[in-house]
Formats: C-alpha cells, sequence, structure tokens
C-alpha cells in the first residue's frame, strides 16, 4: 500500500500578538518539516493560511485539508502549536477529539508536545481555553483602543469613501479626490435638481460607463467584467453618506463577538459624530435635502398598499441564460409571466420572458421522461453521469500500488546487489533514483486517484438517493405539476430567448432545467420537443373520444396560440385537418387491426353513432374499404 499524506498546517495572523519572525508561515514550515523528517514521516504536503484568524475555521487551505481528510487521503497532522490549528476550544476539541479519530487522523503539537494518540492528554482542553482565553483578550484590547480613538474624533474606517482620497497614506486623514469627487456632486445634483429618481441616476450611470466606487478605487470584491453596475442600493448610500459633508461618522456598526466577524447596525442615534473634519464635497443644506427627499419617498412607499405577490410554483428557481440575473414573475390580465431582472431594473438585457403556462408544460413533460427514463434503465443514467467509472478507478488504484510494491522490491533488490558488489555505486544511483521518482509519482498519483474514488462515492450515493426519490412516483403523478414536485426535483431552471420572431415551436427555445444530485437535464435523457403536429396527435384521440377535438379546444390543450400553431404546422408542411385526419386514419387501422366493429369504431373517431364507415374510408384515407382492410391484413 501507498503512503497517506502527512499534512503540515501553518496559520499566521496579525492578531495572534506573536513576534511575527517566530510565529511567520515560513519560520513553521522550516520547524515542522524538520521536525517531520527527523521522527520518520514521510509524503509531507503544506497547509497554509497567512493572514487568517484562529477564531474562524473557514480559512481555504484548512478546509481543503479538511476535505482530503474525509477523502481518506490524510493519515497525520503536524501544526507548530496547537493555537495554529485553532483558538476555539469548543471547535478544537471538536475536530481534535470526535472528527479527526473518526477518519483515523493522528494531530501533533510540536512545540507543545502534543500528541492526540497520546491518553495523557489532560491538559489539552485547558491550553485550549486559554488559547481561546488570550484570543478574547486580544479583542477586547483592540476594541478598546478603538472605541477610544473613535471618541476622540479619530477616523475608523480602514479606507476613505468614494469620493476621497489618504493624505499620504494616513488613514486618519482625507482630501478630496477630484474625479470621484466629481461624481458624487453630479449624483447629489441629479437627485435634488434635476428631479431624477435613484433608478434613473444608476441607469445614466451605467449607460456612460461611470466606473462603480468598488471598480474606481480597485476594491478585490468588484464583479469580474461589470465595473459599470451601478445599482439603487449604490446610489442610495452615496446619498446618505454624511462623511460627504466634512463631517466624520464612527460606531455606524458593531461586530457581533470576535468569533463572528459579521457586522450589525447601530441605530442613527448612537452615532458618534464629529463634524467638519475633512474638507466637504456636498454642502450640509444640500445633504439635508437630499435625506428628506429620500424620508418622503420612502414614506410614500409604505404608505401605499402591498401588491400581492404573483404565487407561482417556479420562485427563486428561474435564471436568464443571457445575464444570470434572476427573472421576476409578473401578471398581465391574470396571466403570469417571467422575465429577466435585469431588463426589468436596468434594461441591461434582452427581454427575455416565458409564459407561466408555457414553462409548466416544458418542465412537466422534462420531469415525465425523466421518470420514464429512470424506470427503464437507471443504470444507464448513473453512466451518462460518470459514476459507472469507480470500478475503473479501483482497477487503476490496484494497478499502480503493484507497480509501487514492485518498486519496493527491486530498491530492496538493487540495494543487495550493490552490498555484494554485483552493480556499481553509480549504477546503484541512477537505478535507485529513477525508481524513487516513479515511486514519488506514483504515490501522487494514488492520492489523487483515491481521492477521486472517494468523492465520486459520494457522489453515486447521493444520485442513487434522487434516483429512488423519483422512482416513488407513480405514472399519474406527472398529470399535474405540483409544487412538492418543484421544491424536490428542481434546483434551477435556466431560461434561454425563442429562436426566432415568435415562440412558433417552444422546442425552439433553449430551456435548460437542473435537478439535485444530477446536473443538467439535457445531458441525461433526450429532452427535445417535438413538433406541433407530433404533440397534436398524442393530444387528439382522447379530444375525438370527447368529440372536443376542433382548433379552438387543441389550441387551450397546447397553451398555445391560433396563429402560432398555423405558422407552426406551415412550417411543418402540413396544417390541422390534415393532422387529424392522420391520426383518424391511424385509430381505424388499428382498431381493424384489433378486430372492433363499426359501432365501437365511430365512437373513437370522434363521431356519435355508425353511420357509413366506407364513405369515410374513401372520403378521408382515398381508398375502398376493402383495400383498407385487405391492407391491415396484409401489414407486417
Amino acid at each position: 500500500m501507498y503512503d497517506k499524506i502527512t499534512a503540515l498546517y501553518c496559520r499566521y495572523s496579525h492578531d495572534d500578538g506573536q513576534e511575527e519572525e517566530n510565529a511567520s508561515i515560513t519560520h513553521q514550515k522550516a520547524l515542522l518539516k524538520e521536525y517531520a523528517e527527523n521522527n520518520g514521516y514521510s509524503n509531507i504536503r503544506f497547509y497554509a493560511d497567512d493572514g487568517y484568524t484562529g477564531t474562524d475555521f473557514n480559512r481555504p487551505d484548512f478546509q481543503r485539508m479538511m476535505e482530503e481528510v474525509e477523502n481518506g487521503i490524510i493519515q497525520t497532522i503536524l501544526v507548530k502549536d496547537m493555537s495554529r490549528f485553532g483558538r476555539n476550544y469548543i471547535l478544537v476539541g471538536q475536530y481534535v477529539e470526535l472528527v479527526l479519530p473518526q477518519h483515523h487522523v493522528r494531530v501533533i503539537g510540536v512545540t507543545d508536545n502534543y500528541d492526540s494518540y497520546d491518553t495523557e492528554n489532560d491538559l489539552f482542553a485547558f491550553e485550549s481555553i486559554f488559547a481561546e482565553m488570550y484570543a478574547a483578550d486580544i479583542s477586547k484590547k483592540v476594541t478598546y483602543a478603538k472605541h477610544m480613538l473613535g471618541m476622540s474624533g479619530i477616523k475608523l474606517k480602514s479606507r476613505p469613501l468614494y469620493g476621497y482620497r489618504l493624505v499620504d497614506g494616513d488613514y486618519t486623514q482625507w482630501e478630496i479626490d477630484t474625479e470621484s469627487a466629481e461624481i458624487v456632486r453630479m449624483i447629489f445634483d441629479m437627485f435634488l435638481n434635476q428631479d431624477m429618481s435613484v433608478n434613473a441616476i444608476a441607469k445614466y450611470l451605467r449607460t456612460n460607463e461611470i466606473p462603480t466606487p468598488s471598480a474606481y478605487m480597485g476594491y478585490k470584491y468588484t464583479k469580474v467584467n461589470r465595473p459599470y453596475d451601478w445599482s439603487f442600493p449604490i446610489v442610495s448610500r452615496i446619498l446618505k453618506f454624511q462623511e460627504y459633508c466634512g463631517d466624520t461618522v464612527n460606531f455606524k456598526t458593531r461586530q457581533i463577538s470576535y468569533k463572528v466577524k459579521k457586522r450589525l447596525p447601530i441605530p442613527k442615534e448612537d452615532w458618534v459624530i464629529f463634524q467638519n473634519q475633512h474638507p466637504a464635497i456636498i454642502s450640509r443644506e444640500d445633504f439635508e435635502k437630499a435625506q428628506e427627499k429620500l424620508k418622503n419617498i420612502s414614506e410614500n412607499a409604505f404608505s401605499q398598499p402591498k401588491a400581492t405577490r404573483n404565487d407561482t410554483l417556479f420562485r427563486q428557481k428561474l435564471i436568464c441564460a443571457m445575464c444570470g440575473k434572476k427573472m421576476y414573475c409578473n401578471s398581465t390580465k391574470g396571466k403570469l409571466y417571467f422575465q429577466c431582472q435585469a431588463y426589468q431594473k436596468y434594461d441591461s438585457c434582452t427581454s427575455n420572458y416565458i409564459t407561466e403556462n408555457d414553462l409548466k408544460r416544458v418542465v412537466l413533460d422534462y420531469l415525465h421522461r425523466l421518470y420514464l427514463a429512470v424506470k427503464s434503465d437507471r443504470n444507464a443514467v448513473i453512466s451518462k453521469l460518470g459514476l459507472d467509472t469507480i470500478t475503473e478507478i479501483e482497477d487503476q488504484i490496484r494497478t499502480a500500488e503493484n507497480r509501487a510494491d514492485e518498486i519496493s522490491h527491486l530498491l530492496i533488490e538493487i540495494y543487495e546487489k550493490k552490498f555484494q558488489n554485483i552493480i556499481t555505486d553509480s549504477e546503484f544511483k541512477s537505478r535507485s533514483e529513477a525508481l524513487s521518482r516513479e515511486k514519488n509519482d506514483l504515490l501522487h498519483f494514488l492520492a489523487d486517484l483515491t481521492a477521486k474514488k472517494s468523492i465520486r462515492s459520494k457522489e453515486k450515493g447521493s444520485v442513487i438517493k434522487m434516483l429512488d426519490k423519483i422512482s416513488s412516483y407513480s405514472e399519474s403523478d406527472f398529470d399535474v405539476l405540483t409544487q412538492e414536485m418543484v421544491n424536490a426535483l428542481i434546483e434551477k431552471i435556466v431560461i434561454g430567448k425563442p429562436m426566432g420572431q415568435r415562440e412558433k415551436n417552444y422546442g425552439k427555445r433553449m430551456i435548460d432545467i437542473y435537478i439535485y444530485e444530477l446536473g443538467n437535464l439535457s445531458e441525461l435523457i433526450d429532452v427535445r420537443f417535438k413538433p406541433y403536429s407530433v404533440r397534436i396527435k398524442e393530444i387528439a384521440p382522447q379530444l375525438l373520444l370527447e368529440r372536443r377535438c376542433d382548433t379552438a379546444n387543441v389550441i387551450e390543450a397546447l397553451a398555445t396560440k391560433r396563429g402560432s400553431l398555423e405558422n407552426a404546422l406551415a412550417e411543418e408542411g402540413t396544417n390541422f385537418q390534415t393532422v387529424i385526419v392522420e391520426v383518424r386514419k391511424k385509430i381505424l387501422i388499428d382498431a381493424i387491426r384489433n378486430g372492433l366493429t363499426i359501432k365501437e369504431i365511430y365512437p373513437l373517431l370522434g363521431y356519435p353513432e355508425p353511420s357509413n364507415v366506407y364513405w369515410f374510408s374513401k372520403r378521408f384515407l382515398g381508398m375502398r374499404f376493402n383495400d383498407l382492410n385487405n391492407m391491415v391484413k396484409t401489414d407486417d
């Protein structure tokens, strides 16, 4: 078998209050590597989180390490001391005493002599509490220092507001940034003097490609390829910043605790405000006018009766394929439809929309086809998901393990030959180095294969559960689309734009339905929609039996329009009457083949009572009844 990974985990944060040189990532790596080599730990791999506090376990490399622990490829974790692992004693205890032992992973703290395999770790809980108390104490001191600075009028913001810049890099001193300050003045002018709404201002800034504050100031969380994405909240926030009057405003928010980084707003009456602390961009008079206007807008909005939300099966499920925004539900004349959010709010996408009736029909058809595919051959579905490759991965693992064992024996063999002077030192060195490199590559390859196998096994388990869920439905359940069905099966629906001037056939619209655990249905089953002529043939027999097979009832059943139906059939080279004749012909042929009488045949054709089937066969099928009968008898 191959060696599992020895994880060397390092963490450093300036909040730890330790001397940087002795606590740095470089120092920790060197210490851990030396310890691993001196104590026989092989196949080492570094995991490092630089600049992450120990009270928060949502660290990138820590999470990557824990994922590989779950995949079964890590055997030992080495840390400089247990405070590098974390400073929340409850979570550290859960990881070290509950989670990691389940995966047979050993944890060693080098400098504090901690070993999870040592049964005499009585002081570990106390040491973890002390580590957390240290973090809490540091947090209290930092908070107190910030409070004292804030109460003395020092700015607490770590970066200047849009419209300002730092004076010589001093975050407590601001000066006006000419370019962005002009945009701030323009926003206030539009709002106060040009009577433009907040949304209209945002649209103007987008249209004229004015960089957003985050894009202009180079913040790392700026959305890629969306530097001009001004919105209502961004413009509204700018109009509310009192700092534009030249004031320093401290203590607008507070952190929940040193363990939770989320911040909560503080009531405005509790803010600490120091006036005229830096150059003003907006006069105090204009700022007060803007606040009064914003207040009136808000009050008028809340004084209006709240519109009834459109109820739909697909709330929060629909996404526009063109821009990735959600699609909102609206109604007109009592009919629900979905339209792209970006188009509605910002006019920045195309008018992509779909009616709820059309979508219901599409979704029900997709789900029904999925149900039939799962019931008929679920292994085919599993194969399309690529989950039947686990056997291949296992074969690769066995082959690699056998080769690793073979290399180990070859290394022993050439060592013995060197000892017996059968081969020279140079031959031994070259051959042993080549074999060692090959073995090392194999070990990494095996680690990746094992991780892949673990992931695929988990995925297959989730897929099996979803397939069982789908199989638990009955055929009749797919007569009507229900909320339970949508919630249980559908993760999201991506709506593409119709490929033409009008939606003549909903098969021309790209609609991707994603099922939980299974992904995009179009990759699993044939979800191409049928031409209108085929869809009419599917519903016509029942309508004929009910004597309702006319154009109006077919249009209603297909949830389409007369013009759309006629245009689509014309594109298919047929018309409504021709399609119905073909349906009746098939019904008649099947009926004769099954030995039905004329009296039994006529209701199937949509006639009230038997009259002259001979005339019908000649009129609609273009042949004599006897010829038709002979054809059926000789038909294979």
